[in-house]
C-alpha cells in the first residue's frame, strides 16, 4: 500500500482498522502530501489509502473505490494564532456550517 505517514489521521484509521479486522497494514511507501500518494499509485507502485476527500472522482487512471466497513473516523483539527483576523473569522465561519451540516450537505 502507498499512504500517509505515521500519526496522520487518515493513516491512524487505516492502521486502527486492520488491527481490529486481522489484516496487518503494509504500508510500503509513504508520502506527506496525498497528491504524491496518488501520484505513486497513478504510475503503478501499490494501492492508495486516502480519505474520499482527497480523491476527486474519475480523475486521472485511478479507480476510487470506498471502504465502507471502517466505524473509525478521522479527527480533523483547525489551529490558528492567538489574535484572529477577518480572512480567519470567514474562514471559522465557513468551516462550523461545512462539519455541521449548515451548507446544505
Amino acid at each position: 500500500m502507498i499512504g500517509l505517514p505515521l500519526g496522520i489521521g487518515v493513516r491512524t484509521v487505516l492502521d486502527q482498522a486492520c488491527a481490529v479486522q486481522g489484516p496487518r497494514a503494509v504500508v510500503a511507501l509513504e508520502a506527506s502530501a496525498p497528491g504524491a500518494v496518488l501520484e505513486l499509485a497513478a504510475r503503478g507502485l501499490g494501492v492508495a489509502v486516502l480519505s474520499a476527500s482527497m480523491v476527486r472522482p474519475g480523475e486521472g487512471p485511478l479507480h476510487r473505490v470506498a471502504i465502507s466497513d471502517v466505524e473509525d473516523r478521522a479527527v480533523l483539527t483547525l489551529a490558528w494564532r492567538s489574535t484572529p483576523d477577518p480572512a480567519l473569522r470567514a474562514l471559522l465561519e465557513y468551516c462550523r456550517a461545512a462539519f455541521t451540516g449548515g451548507l446544505g450537505r
